[in-house]
């Protein structure tokens, strides 16, 4: 005897559900259905055609629950009695493909206590539920009569596979029943962790021609539940099956999968030397199921053997058009090469194919049934696997997460030709991350469809001309959110020479910034010749996702070293931090880029300092920066005895543009100084920002440019620095530090005498 569970939301029998009991009936000897719904006027009486009884009913214990009504109402009415199998099974699948007896005469022969049409390896060894038969020493047995009675309602489905569908096969295999399915899952991934060979239901056309007369009605749904293909599983039954055909396009939303044939892609595969690799991506696209493509090759300018692999592998693609090989005379970069592309681009669909990935077959015929299901998308995405790993990545699309970082792989996006129209192409001002510039642009007036299967297989082997690999991460991401505004940009340079005493607690004071924004940290060693060059190498290894090494080799001066520091730096404001000096408040970037953010008149910001004496050990405050304005001017500069209220650069943070685009390189002559930058920023009109909070240290220390040079050293460099300040500075100044450099002359004069007495007393 049968036991059979519905389910219909509206009240009204799915489709499939009386050919699937004309189908049983000739094996059985009484038919017991169970709705989990109340049924309309009329739907019984088509049921009990087929049904010894009907049971309906709301009871919300799924499929489950409906087998336990149905065992509950067999037992007490003593159909179980003479019966030699009992059949567990639902309206989840359309059939039967031709009859269910060549299914049980096959099972039978293996004598076993119960069997399953397919089994699982998802989570624990089960039979699968959607169909199950028991034979009579297990069905009254104690070990099922327990089970069946202990079914209840759970909080979700997920809990009913756990502790039902995966418990039934638990119970009866240790209660030493012997187990088995028709089609045993015996699939393998890319990896142990690939989660597409868990559910063999979604290769309905293996099951089909393995013996299942089964198919199930989501793999003619769902566009991700049947990685065959809808249009191909419609095409197989219209030619084998065609009364299961017939039932199953009866469905308008499940015909419409016929028309996925119609879908036209043109991939783009942008490359440059890499023939060592390119043959097994571009068989991963011609091998496709779906073959209404064109593949777009762009070779930007390679120097190796490129052309010949791919003319001498792929003539007949070539000659029938579906290839299209375009070779560059000269590189022009990825993201050129690529709207390179999208310019020959024919067909309405466009992805996108790395010469060094390999797609899976199902992927285009995949996107393509779900174009068709969603007429009204303009993207697509899946999940890609890291096939070294396991990782699997890709995830239901919320915009605020893509916002803070991709999850979309472009290799698995799909969109219509219009949004590269209306949004344009790949922005080659980017080095890295331009894929995911793309999809936050293209996803921006509609959410893209995501569906939760992998299709492309990537390997992390490092190859040193990825630009994953050449190009930084954080820099590009920093880039990114610098773009599109999603929160504050900060980089922070830390600037060193020879400071292998102090740069770690630096670093550690720049990690330990606090707040929400995107941080990067640029390591800047000048050429050290003591143990600095190793602790900027270890922090760069250690944090790859916040630091970036950008030392260059030799010295080049504290000048040149902050010019290269601004013109690397990727964040909206940057902030500097001396290799000898600290932070003290965690929350010092996010309270400056604040202070910027709302102060658009500011250039720069900073703040009050702690002053370290190395030779007292000591801390101190300066009282020039005791009763500041939030907001000054050169006028308040001018009005100091020092013509310097920030008097330490690693307090500071400025606008990047401000610093990385319009700074003369005057300002670098002789060396960088705040009295320059105050006077010159006054000069432009920006003002600047002062918070009266302490948030650094700057420490005294006797090697530095400054508190290490002697006082005749002092009085030099404070006089090139007036001499030119003097050159920058509004007119309206010009008085003021003519005043102060005479004094500083004359200051050295007194020095230098000074020096030439004792020598000569000496």
């Amino acid at each position: 005897m049968a036991i059979f569970a519905s389910y219909s939301s509206d009240g009204f029998l799915p489709p499939q559900v009386l050919p699937y009991l004309a189908g049983l009936e000739p094996l059985t000897k009484a038919i017991v259905v169970v709705c989990d719904n109340d049924l309309m006027p009329g739907e019984r009486e088509r049921l009990e055609s087929f049904a010894t009884h009907v049971i309906t009913g709301r009871h919300g214990e799924y499929d489950f629950g409906s087998y336990k009504r149905g065992w509950a109402w067999a037992n007490e009415n003593g159909l179980l009695v003479d019966a030699d199998d009992l059949i567990l099974c639902n309206d989840s699948c359309f059939g039967p493909v031709g009859s269910f007896k060549p299914m049980f005469d096959q099972m039978e022969a293996r004598h076993l206590d119960f069997w399953g049409a397919t089994d699982s390896h998802q989570f624990n060894y089960h039979l699968q539920s959607y169909w199950m038969v028991l034979s009579r020493n297990v069905f009254s047995s104690d070990a099922f009569k327990q089970f069946i009675e202990g079914i209840k309602e759970q909080e979700n489905v997920q809990m009913v596979i756990q502790e039902y569908e995966l418990g039934l096969t638990k119970k009866l295999i240790e209660a030493e029943f012997k187990a088995g399915a028709l089609v045993e899952n015996t699939i393998k991934g890319s990896h142990p962790e690939d989660p597409t060979t868990a559910n063999i239901s979604i290769y309905p056309l293996y099951t089909l021609e393995a013996g299942l007369p089964l198919v199930k009605a989501k793999a003619l749904r769902i566009p991700h539940m049947n990685i065959d293909g809808q249009n191909r599983l419609l095409a197989w039954l219209k030619e084998n099956a065609p009364e299961v055909f017939k039932v199953a396009v009866s469905d308008i939303d499940i015909a419409r999968s016929e028309d996925a044939d119609n879908v036209s892609f043109s991939l783009i595969m942008p490359t440059r030397n890499r023939a060592w690799c390119i043959k097994e991506a571009i068989s991963s696209v011609v091998t496709q199921t779906h073959k209404s493509f064109e593949l777009i090759i762009i070779d930007d300018g390679s120097t190796d053997n490129t052309k010949e692999v791919i003319t001498q592998h792929f003539k007949e693609n070539l000659a029938k058009g579906q290839i299209r090989y375009i070779h560059l005379p000269e590189s022009v970069g990825v993201c050129n090469a690529r709207n390179i592309g999208l310019a020959h681009a024919r067909n309405p669909w466009i992805g996108y194919v790395d010469s060094d990935n390999t797609l899976r077959s199902y992927f285009l015929t995949t996107i393509a049934n779900s174009v068709i299901k969603n007429p009204g998308s303009d993207a697509f995405y899946g999940q890609i696997i890291n096939t070294s790993t396991g990782k699997v990545i890709g995830r239901r699309f919320e915009r605020k997460p893509l916002m803070e970082g991709n999850y979309i792989d472009l290799g698995v996006f799909i969109h219509r030709k219009t949004l590269s129209d209306e949004f344009g192409g790949f922005d080659p001002s980017l080095k890295r991350m331009v894929d995911w510039d793309l999809i936050i642009r293209f996803t921006k007036n509609k959410d893209p469809i995501f569906l939760p299967r992998i299709f492309l297989d990537y390997s992390d082997e490092q190859c040193s001309d990825r630009i994953s690999v050449k190009e930084s991460f954080i820099g590009a991401k920093v880039a990114i959110h610098r773009k599109y505004a999603v929160k504050p940009t900060i980089s922070t340079a830390i600037i060193t020479y020879n400071h292998q005493n102090f740069l770690v607690e630096a670093i550690e004071s720049a990690l330990a910034q606090e707040g929400d924004f995107t941080h990067e940290i640029l390591l800047s060693d000048d050429g050290s010749i003591d143990g600095s060059a190793r602790i900027v190498n270890y922090y760069a290894n250690k944090y790859p996702n916040i630091i970036r090494n950008i030392s260059r080799s030799g010295n080049f001066g504290i000048s040149d070293n902050y010019k290269h520091c601004f013109r690397q730096a990727a964040g909206n404001f940057v902030a500097i931090l001396e290799g000898d000096d600290y932070w003290t408040d965690p929350r010092k970037n996010i309270k400056q880029a604040e202070f910027l953010s709302t102060h658009r008149e500011a250039a720069m910001v900073f703040s009050k300092i702690s002053l370290f004496d190395m030779k007292s050990n000591s801390h101190r405050l300066l009282k020039r920066q005791f009763g500041l304005k939030h907001l000054l001017s050169g006028k308040e500069f001018s009005e100091n005895a020092h013509l310097n209220l920030i008097v330490n650069l690693s307090s500071t943070m400025y606008n990047r543009d401000t610093v990385r685009h319009s700074l003369p390189s005057s300002i670098y002559s002789p060396r960088i100084s705040e009295i320059t930058l105050a006077f010159y920023f006054d000069r432009i009109g920006k003002k600047i920002g002062f918070i009266d909070d302490v948030m650094s240290v700057y420490r005294l220390n006797p090697h530095s440019v400054w508190t290490g040079a002697d006082r005749i050293s002092q009085a030099r460099q404070a006089i090139a620095i007036r001499e030119n300040t003097l050159k920058i500075a509004k007119p309206t100044y010009r008085s003021i530090i003519l005043r102060q450099l005479e004094e500083k002359l004359k200051q050295l004069t007194f020095l230098e005498n000074e020096k030439i007495s004792k020598i000569g007393a000496a």
